[in-house]
């Protein structure tokens, strides 16, 4: 049996992956920033170590006696999330670490959740640190498996509050298109990726979506009674300059949605889960 050491297991794609990771047989060991965290995973593993991950002396040695890292950790790009650490650091600089110290414990395979098309904006840190820490990895000479999701539906799940309360808001025209992926979907996908060798992986769901639709599908499913607001996307950017100087971590957040919003990001059409499925599942529980 081969062991396999997760990170990022107390996000939901971690969460997904741990329970995949699981079912196919893989021995697993999760880490997490503290028990509390560790016994939300109780049902999935009883294997965990607590590490800080901002810190390289809490996860000297953490790669020893596994055969597979698979590193599903990043920082929320959830304007609800107000943790002090950067993209950089948690993106680039913890996973960098994490590298390391799988490459001297002869880690035979790494897995790494990345960013759809974050090669091509490199100016936002965001895309940048995603990007770096990918070509990190392909020029190591170890076994990579790179996946790229364009999104993940859990991403949305902020905005099933904003919608009970009328403050769901579209910005711009809405009309790109993208296609967002169940995490369960995706974490089939990274588990089974183990098996290949050397590769970059583009996934997305089944269905495309303009951005507006994505919007509309959680206001009419949670609270059709109240209408999805809209903001002028110029009106949007005009605001980027202030929150770069009031807090540098809310604008890279920000800067990464204008960007995203302006753009198709289709990924090849895998997971199987529909976003109509997911919402609906999410409000009822």
């Amino acid at each position: 049996m081969k062991k396999l050491i997760l990170f990022g297991a107390t996000g939901n794609l971690g969460k997904e992956i741990a329970r995949e990771a699981k079912l196919k047989g893989y021995e697993l060991t999760v880490v997490v920033r503290s028990k509390i965290k560790a016994e939300e995973l109780l049902s999935i593993t009883d294997r965990y170590i607590i590490a800080d991950i901002t810190n390289p002396t809490s996860l000297e040695n953490i790669c020893n006696g596994y055969d597979i890292v698979i590193s599903a950790l990043g920082k929320s790009v959830s304007p609800n999330d107000f943790s002090k650490p950067s993209f950089k650091e948690i993106d680039l600089n913890a996973n960098t670490t994490i590298f390391k110290e799988a490459i001297k414990s002869g880690i035979k395979k790494f897995i790494y959740i990345s960013a759809f098309h974050s090669e091509k904006y490199l100016h936002l840190e965001y895309f940048r640190v995603h990007h770096e820490f990918s070509e990190l990895l392909k020029s190591s000479g170890i076994d990579y498996s790179i996946i790229k999701p364009p999104a993940i539906f859990s991403a949305f799940i902020d905005m099933i509050e904003m919608a009970k309360k009328g403050r769901l808001i579209n910005i711009g025209k809405g009309d790109m298109k993208t296609n967002p992926i169940y995490e369960g979907d995706l974490a089939k996908e990274c588990v089974e990726s183990i098996k290949l060798v050397n590769v970059t992986k583009e996934i997305g769901g089944m269905t495309i979506y303009t951005r507006r639709e994505l919007y509309e599908i959680i206001q009419n499913e949670v609270c059709p009674t109240k209408s999805l607001k809209n903001i002028p996307l110029q009106f949007f950017k005009l605001s980027l300059p202030f929150f770069r100087i009031l807090n540098k971590n809310l604008y890279n957040k920000f800067a990464f949605f204008v960007a995203a919003i302006q753009v198709d990001t289709i990924a090849p059409r895998i997971g199987r889960m529909k976003f109509e499925e997911y919402i609906k599942l999410k409000n009822s529980n």
